[in-house]
């Protein structure tokens, strides 16, 4: 069965319905599969995640982070989680994604969402950056692959440098705040897919925005502080955005190692490639600082 016609048949069954018909597939992501699906003439999402991507979200924490965040209003209602698969039904939000405008312009909702959530009690699970890439790196090693000395002396440069940010307060934060995941309508901002939040620096959710280019973290940074960023601010974005280059750089790694480079048409050792060039890139730069 096609995964257009297994996700028609599984939101007809949740829906109790007969008439799921799908609108679009969502654009975004490594490996999932999220579209857009209506029926009794409203609009959901349904997602079914890739292959292996057990290995990097826990569906339980992600459901609990549901659960918390909806006392915030910033998400949209989902209406089923299945544990085991990951598949989820939400509703569909309409408006504008984020990504698909020059960023820039949102900054001002943005903040004031990034500030409710930093500012707010819930209560996530500690996000653990660097234990959560050893992970990653173990998955890579089980698969077969080495990582080339560039990389292992990259890595230790990051831990020297996470000891100048150990005291800063972790506060409940995203991570993954990126402008696919933020829907505009109207004067509201849409925050969705809480799989990865957990207890943070903040600032790394505004490292976060580096995937729509590093001046739109840049930009958002000084919006967030609401003066001129001083060097030690950031050199704290830099830290955290290039650490995030490596993380997914295991991630690609990984993909390329189990298939989905061939699978999902996608060169997954490029996608490597690039992001360990900008975590170099951006270490560079922080030393200049």
């Amino acid at each position: 069965m096609k995964v257009e016609e297994y996700i028609v048949a599984r939101v007809n069954a949740l829906m109790h319905t007969q008439d799921a018909t799908i609108v679009k597939r969502l654009e975004g992501g490594m490996s999932n599969y999220t579209y857009v699906v209506e029926t009794r003439g409203k609009r959901y999402t349904y997602r079914v995640p890739g292959k292996y991507a057990e290995k990097f979200v826990d569906r339980v924490e992600e459901w609990d982070n549901i659960q918390e965040v909806n006392r915030l209003g910033l998400n949209n209602a989902t209406s089923y989680v299945e544990i085991i698969s990951g598949e989820k039904l939400a509703e569909y939000v309409e408006g504008t994604i984020v990504s698909e405008t020059d960023v820039v312009s949102y900054n001002d909702l943005s903040v004031r969402a990034l500030k409710k959530i930093h500012g707010s009690d819930l209560h996530f699970k500690d996000y653990n950056a660097f234990g959560r890439l050893s992970d990653y790196e173990r998955y890579c090693r089980e698969m077969g692959f080495t990582h080339p000395k560039e990389y292992i002396e990259l890595r230790s440069r990051l831990d020297k440098m996470r000891q100048t940010f150990a005291d800063i307060p972790l506060v409940p934060c995203h991570c993954d705040y990126q402008p696919t995941n933020l829907v505009v309508n109207g004067d509201k901002l849409y925050v969705l897919d809480w799989e990865f939040a957990g207890m943070n620096d903040p600032f790394y959710d505004i490292a976060c925005y580096g995937n729509a280019g590093f001046d739109k973290a840049l930009s958002l940074l000084e919006a967030y502080v609401g003066h001129k960023p001083t060097s030690a601010e950031l050199r704290r974005l830099y830290f955290h955005r290039a650490f995030q280059c490596l993380q997914w750089y295991n991630v690609a790694i990984y993909k390329d190692r189990v298939g989905l480079s061939k699978d999902l048409n996608m060169d997954f050792n490029q996608v490597a490639a690039f992001f360990f060039g900008m975590a170099r890139d951006l270490v560079g730069q922080y030393d200049q600082l």
